[in-house]
């Protein structure tokens, strides 16, 4: 794999001396344009996987080290190197504290900065090496209140770590009232803004530290303990903290709020499957409707949404096919309505699995932990809605919804 490097600073003659070198190396991807202070950010945002940025400190070292530092912190897979006509000690370590892990003097030595730039590309191969695959982000999502999305994450979070011994971590990125610790009954000394303070050393020992655990195994992220604290979270921070856990969990759970905002936006972007949960009653139907026509708008996530039918009750009024007809996309799974038993285990801050391990929502738990382990999923069917004509209850409520985009 060529790694992609980008020079930033002034355009001179060292820099483009620099990237012609480099462009002589098949490990690496020089870019053909020498990136200024201000745009350079933008530019390596968009690339996806390690890389390395090389920063000219020769002109406005300020400047230059103003923005590694801030590459450092919301790009973290960007390694950096600095580089300047300057072998002034004070200059090389303020190089070092802005995370930078080469320092090269000009005028060039060419030997010397490949043995740098190859010391790095063997750390990104260890490193990928260390974690040859990563686990799946399941994120359960829908746009309406109060139809169980929490229940279905905590209680699926359970069945795979309980029958298929499965390393899986709950987000709670409901971030002001959020309700995980207490479905399960756990107290968090930790939250997702103690993370978000260790951005930069995010690794396994701290994640260990940093999450509560759950009697199966199941670790949780906490919602911070303080709701106007979930102002202070961006984006960025929620998209890096994903990632790590995507390379230490095999599965990662994200309880999303019903909001269609930024945050979960990152968690559904960086989702393997969404497990979009919706009742058989017609207020829900058309909340759920509205929220497929504005996927469907949005593009790029038919592929990954999984119906899930909560408080399922077999109905000749209300049937599945009626549903599907309906919403125009194949119901995934069906979830039986058995208030006592889930009110039970929700009061007594247990797992259903645990409250009532024979009960037919507890069989339904595990089936769909089975489901979602057998492997990459068929991408979710859609119904041709020109070809099949909604009848009953549903079609006097839910006007066509014309055809879904393919999958």
């Amino acid at each position: 794999m060529k790694i992609p490097v980008v020079l930033i600073g002034q355009d001179n003659l060292s820099l483009v001396s620099l990237r012609q070198q480099i462009e002589k190396e098949g490990n690496f991807l020089v870019s053909d344009k020498i990136r200024s202070f201000e745009d350079a950010f933008e530019s390596i945002r968009t690339k996806t996987g390690p890389g390395i940025a090389i920063f000219d400190l020769s002109r406005e070292p300020a400047k230059a080290l103003a923005l590694a530092q801030d590459i450092k912190s919301k790009l973290p897979h960007i390694r950096l190197v600095v580089t300047s006509g300057s072998k002034d000690p004070e200059v090389i370590l303020e190089a070092m504290r802005s995370g930078a892990e080469e320092f090269l003097s000009q005028p060039f030595h060419w030997p010397t900065v490949l043995q740098a730039l190859e010391r790095i590309r063997a750390k990104i191969n260890l490193q990928s090496a260390k974690n040859p695959q990563r686990g799946d982000i399941i994120t359960v999502f829908s746009n309406k209140g109060g139809v169980g999305t929490t229940t279905v994450a905590t209680n699926l979070a359970v069945a795979l770590a309980s029958n298929h011994q499965k390393s899986v971590c709950i987000v709670d990125l409901v971030l002001q009232f959020g309700s995980v610790t207490s479905f399960l009954n756990l107290d968090a000394y930790y939250t997702i803004i103690d993370l978000i303070k260790n951005l930069k050393r995010i690794d396994h020992m701290l994640l260990e530290g940093s999450l509560v655990q759950h009697s199966s195994g199941v670790r949780v992220l906490s919602e911070p303990f303080h709701a106007e604290d979930a102002n202070t979270i961006k984006p960025n921070d929620v998209e890096q903290i994903l990632t790590a856990l995507e390379q230490s969990f095999d599965y990662v759970i994200v309880d999303a709020p019903k909001e269609f905002d930024d945050m979960v936006s990152v968690a559904l972007d960086k989702s393997h499957e969404i497990l979009f949960v919706s009742e058989m009653d017609i207020p829900s139907l058309k909340s759920s409707r509205r929220a497929l026509e504005f996927f469907d708008r949005l593009g790029g996530y038919d592929s990954k949404i999984r119906l899930i039918l909560n408080r399922y009750i077999k109905s000749k009024i209300m049937t599945v096919d009626a549903v599907e007809k309906a919403l125009g996309i194949k119901v995934f799974w069906t979830l039986p309505n058995d208030y006592p038993t889930v009110i039970a285990a929700v009061n007594q801050g247990v797992s259903i699995l645990e409250s009532d391990p024979k009960s037919e929502i507890a069989k339904r738990y595990l089936e769909l932990a089975d489901r979602l382990t057998q492997g990459p999923l068929l991408q979710a069917a859609t119904t041709n809605q020109e070809e099949e004509k909604k009848s009953g209850l549903l079609g006097q409520w839910l006007p066509s919804l014309g055809r879904r985009k393919e999958a």
